[in-house]
This record gives structure tokens, sequence and C-alpha cells, in this order.
């Protein structure tokens, strides 16, 4: 090939491929944020007014389908996808840290060998409705995923949370500075996982 031809394909794979990484960044750029703000974006509380948006199709590599067969999407939530200053106050304090809260939490759940993560997040149905959901996953050794627990809400307030609670329960809550907070327990007779009674139904 002629030096002079030469130059000129490689000058229009070059622009070629400029146009194409102008594209993925615009529409990247396009994407709305995972967590917009609703009212008062200083409000220490952003929780409660925290939207959030929903944009990917799989959770722990689980197909959103498989969760539950009207989503079309769902996301895990995760400190890298809410802005800092929003989980961490003016005195460098991490807020879910301290509160011994998390968006994701392993353990020996249903008191086998397996180590199960119970996460939170939020989910988007094919309708366009909008809930927050949490989930229960086996890790085995070999490393195929299973869920074991799957509740999902439809409500415009999906923030979740979780803590480890005694003997092996998790407790979910609802907001970070509240009494909203709900346990789920293994039960050995039913075998599943099931939700405890509030105080006042026991």
């Amino acid at each position: 090939m002629p030096v002079r031809s030469a130059f000129v394909s490689a000058g229009r794979w070059t622009i070629a491929l400029c146009s194409c990484l102008f594209f993925v960044i615009a529409h990247a750029r396009a994407e709305p944020a995972f967590v917009t703000m609703q009212g008062d974006s200083n409000n220490p509380a952003w929780w409660v007014g925290a939207e959030f948006h929903p944009f990917t199709t799989e959770v722990r590599g689980i197909p959103v389908s498989q969760i539950r067969k009207n989503w079309c999407k769902a996301t895990e939530f995760r400190k890298d996808l809410i802005p800092r200053e929003w989980l961490v106050d003016t005195k460098g304090v991490d807020q879910m840290l301290a509160a011994g809260m998390s968006f994701a939490i392993e353990g020996h759940f249903d008191g086998s060998a397996s180590k199960q993560v119970a996460l939170v997040g939020a989910y988007e149905d094919c309708a366009g409705k909008k809930g927050s959901f949490i989930l229960i996953l086996d890790q085995p050794a070999d490393g195929k995923t299973k869920i074991r627990f799957v509740n999902a809400v439809q409500t415009d307030h999906q923030f979740g949370a979780l803590q480890k609670g005694k003997d092996n329960t998790i407790v979910v809550w609802s907001c970070m500075e509240c009494d909203g907070s709900s346990v789920l327990k293994w039960d050995r007779k039913k075998r599943k996982f099931d939700w405890l009674p509030e105080p006042e139904e026991q």
C-alpha cells in the first residue's frame, strides 16, 4: 500500500474511532445519576428525600428477570454510587459505619456451613414502577449463587440499610435515624427466612 494511502486510511480509522468514543462518552454522560435529591440536598437526613434510579439488569450476576419476572432493572446500593458528602459528615465521620449499618452484610444466617450475603437495593419493573428490595443469596464454595430470599416493596422511598442482629438475624432499616426496622430470621421449622413479628404482634 502506498504511504499516502496508508496515512489516509489511518486517518479515517482515527476519525471513526474518535467519533465512536465521543458517542460513548456523550451517552454515558446522558445517563441519570443513580440517586437524586428531592428537596434540600444539604439536609443531613438525605435518605428522606433520596430517589433512586436503577440502571443495571443484573444483581451479583443474577439477571433481574430471575429475581422477579416483571423487573427490567435493579441496582444494589453501594457507597460508590452515592455522593460522598451525603455519607460522610463535616467531621469526616462515615454515618453508616458509625451507626453499624451497611448496604450488604455476610454471615451464616441459616446456621449452615454455607455463607450468605444479604443486600438491599432499588428496582424498576417493566411498567416503570419503582421500589426497594432485600435479597439473600447463598455463596457456596462452587461459586453458584442461589437466591434464598427476596422481598420487594413498591414505594417512592427506596432507601434501605442492614445490620447484623442477635442470633444470626438480619435487621432491615428503611432509614438511618429512626425506629423503622424489621427483622429477618431463619425459621428452622419452615426451612426458610421469615420476618419476626413486631413486638406489639407477639
